[in-house]
């Protein structure tokens, strides 16, 4: 009986740690969220989007709802938004005339090169850089079993 009180308690500890971190982790969101609206003039959700279509030039709605884990709809709904903002456009894929890519537009570029001078400054950059592949790898598999502890799968 003790020792299922002990390994309750150690257990109880362990989720303790993983809220506090979560609030941290929600805490720098929200921060981050406000900045990006003040900055940008975009939600962060906007700004994360933007960013993956420059990383990503000339891919599919499909591509980019992928790589952000975004249901299709939200993806869609992002991406009409961008371009009613002139922040993004379509044109259709050259390989492919039935499928549409997304592009940044001139003012989305511009948009893109001021959230990176704002948000991306070279200590920063600098920082990041000397960070091992090896920590970076164990986080995200870190932040990935988070995940799916709380139901969400994210491979």
């Amino acid at each position: 009986m003790a020792s299922e009180m002990k390994r309750s308690f150690r257990n109880y500890l362990r989720y303790a740690k993983v809220r506090h971190y979560l609030e941290i982790i929600n805490f720098a969101q929200k921060k981050l969220a406000r900045e990006v609206q003040q900055t940008a003039g975009i939600s962060l959700r906007e700004c994360k989007f933007l960013l993956q279509v420059h990383l990503t030039p000339g891919s599919s709605l499909t591509t980019i709802q992928k790589l952000q884990f975004l249901p299709s709809s939200t993806a869609a709904w992002l991406a009409e938004r961008l371009v009613q903002k002139n922040l993004l456009v379509r044109k259709q894929n050259p390989k492919n005339r039935r499928e549409v890519v997304l592009d940044l537009s001139e003012e989305g570029l511009n948009s893109v090169e001021g959230i990176y001078r704002s948000f991306f400054p070279t200590d920063v950059e600098d920082r990041l850089a000397s960070v091992p592949e090896s920590t970076v790898t164990e986080i995200e598999k870190g932040l990935r079993t988070l995940c799916r502890l709380y139901g969400e799968n994210v491979d």
